[in-house]
Formats: C-alpha cells, sequence, structure tokens
C-alpha cells in the first residue's frame, strides 16, 4: 500500500493488497477488501465496503453505507474474478449500491458520475460520463446509460436497456424498452416519449440550428404517423450529425424504442 493516507480512522479496515492513492480519506468503520484501486484525493464516510476488482478514479466522494464491487445479483455468477470500473470525480450519496460484472467485462462508470441515495447500478451495466441518478433510480444488469442523462428518483431501466445520452427519465418510469437520445421519457407500462430535452441540450451548448433538426427529428419519429423505425432510416443519412446519431439509435435498439405520445 504505497502512499498510504494518513487519514484513515482507527476503526476502518484496509486489508493487504487494497492499493490506496494519496491524499484519501477513509472514514470511521470502512472496509476496503484486497484487489481494490482507490485514486488519489477519495474521501470515504462512515461504513463504506468497497470490494472484488474495483478501481475508483481520483477525486470520489461515497456517502455512508455505500457498497461497491459487491456480487452481482445474478444466479450465473460462479465466483468469476469480475470488477468495476469507475472514472474521475464520481459522487456516490448514502446507501449506493454498484455490483461488479457477471461473466466476462466489468461494470464500468464514466467520469463525474452522481449517484443520489439509494440508487443502484446492477452487473454489466455502463454510464457514460456525467450520468446523474436521482435517489432509488437503478440500472440493471447490462444496461446503457448515454452521457448526461437524468435517472429521476425512482426510475428504472430494463436489463439490456438503453438509454441516449442527454435523455431526461421522468420520475419512477419503468424503461422496458430504450429511450432515445435528446428527449424526455415518462409513465411506465409503456414509457412514453414525451418530447426532446430542449434545455438540456441548450445547456450542453447545441446550437439554435441543432436544436431545431433535432425536435424535428424527434417529433418525425415520435409523434408522426410512421413507426419510427421507417423514418430512422431516411435519417440515418440526414447531415446534420446529431440526427444521425438519434436513427442510428432507434435502428440499433436492441428492445426497440419507447412508445410515442399518448393519442388525444
Amino acid at each position: 500500500m504505497d502512499n498510504f493516507p494518513s487519514a484513515v480512522h482507527p476503526t476502518a479496515v484496509v486489508h493487504p493488497g487494497a492499493e490506496i492513492g494519496p491524499g484519501c480519506e477513509i472514514g470511521p468503520y470502512c472496509v476496503i477488501e484486497p484487489g481494490v484501486e482507490l485514486g488519489a484525493d477519495c474521501a470515504l464516510s462512515p461504513h463504506v465496503h468497497l470490494l472484488g476488482r474495483t478501481r475508483i478514479g481520483p477525486g470520489a466522494r461515497i456517502g455512508s453505507g455505500s457498497v461497491i464491487g459487491g456480487e452481482p445479483q445474478d444466479k450465473a455468477y460462479q465466483g468469476e474474478p469480475t470488477g468495476v470500473v469507475i472514472g474521475r470525480n464520481c459522487r456516490f450519496f448514502e446507501h449506493v449500491t454498484v455490483h461488479r460484472a457477471c461473466g466476462e467485462g466489468v461494470t464500468r462508470l464514466g467520469d463525474g458520475v452522481m449517484m443520489m441515495a439509494g440508487s443502484h447500478v446492477g452487473h454489466n451495466a455502463q454510464l457514460d460520463d456525467e450520468v446523474v441518478m436521482v435517489n432509488a433510480a437503478a440500472a440493471a444488469g447490462h444496461s446503457r446509460i448515454g452521457a448526461q442523462a437524468f435517472l429521476s428518483a425512482y426510475s428504472a431501466v430494463h436489463q439490456y436497456g438503453q438509454v441516449g445520452r442527454l435523455t431526461l427519465v421522468g420520475g419512477a418510469c419503468m424503461l422496458t424498452r430504450d429511450a432515445p437520445p435528446f428527449s424526455i421519457v415518462v409513465g411506465s407500462y409503456p414509457a412514453r416519449w414525451r418530447g426532446p430535452n430542449a434545455l438540456g441540450m441548450k445547456r450542453a451548448g447545441f446550437s439554435s440550428a441543432q436544436r431545431g433538426q433535432v425536435r424535428k427529428a424527434l417529433h418525425a419519429l415520435f409523434a408522426g404517423e410512421r413507426g419510427p423505425q421507417a423514418v430512422a432510416e431516411e435519417l440515418s443519412s440526414h447531415a446534420e450529425a446529431l440526427v444521425v446519431e438519434l436513427a442510428r439509435f432507434v435502428l440499433d435498439a436492441p428492445r426497440g424504442v419507447c412508445a410515442g405520445p399518448r393519442p388525444t
């Protein structure tokens, strides 16, 4: 344990074989097991448990009662030495859980991810940079959440489900089909596309022209008379790269995309 930090509470347990970067703060009753790699300047609140082959980038803040690297909740898991990889400057609030992978691969979280109290990421899931998960939101095993997506409180993404980047998933929304990029999605059984995430796109720096093209494409896909697959085929050769990204997401969605607005 090179560069062992000085701020380790005497009740914390850091096992031999754990690697702790400089400048970390390890709070009371934390447990860090062999195989864990904790980057520089991380802060662990009381009762945090890190286990498995878990690698956490510098600058993480981990709240009380969080468990990162626990066994996957999958009957197929046979104890294989899988892991979790977490990027830089992530923030985990109280009682967050992130499970290591089942089979091959890792569970992966990008830079700047924020998981609020009680949220969960399942085995083999992938969260891209700056995803936000509000209290009790859940991403099931093998799910994929795009950059800067926002999962509101008590929302859930089905196993193998996908959420496109810059998409806002509404509170208590149950996503059993994929949510397209740049959108607001609400409800459950079925979850429905509500409209473009205009504010999110503006904050992300998209120009007015880009936002207009994306808005037009989204309405054609989900509020038009034709099905999204047919429209996406036409949009896949669009001059605007963001529209092409949207079309490819629809065409490649393994579970199909969510329903359009409820008919009036």
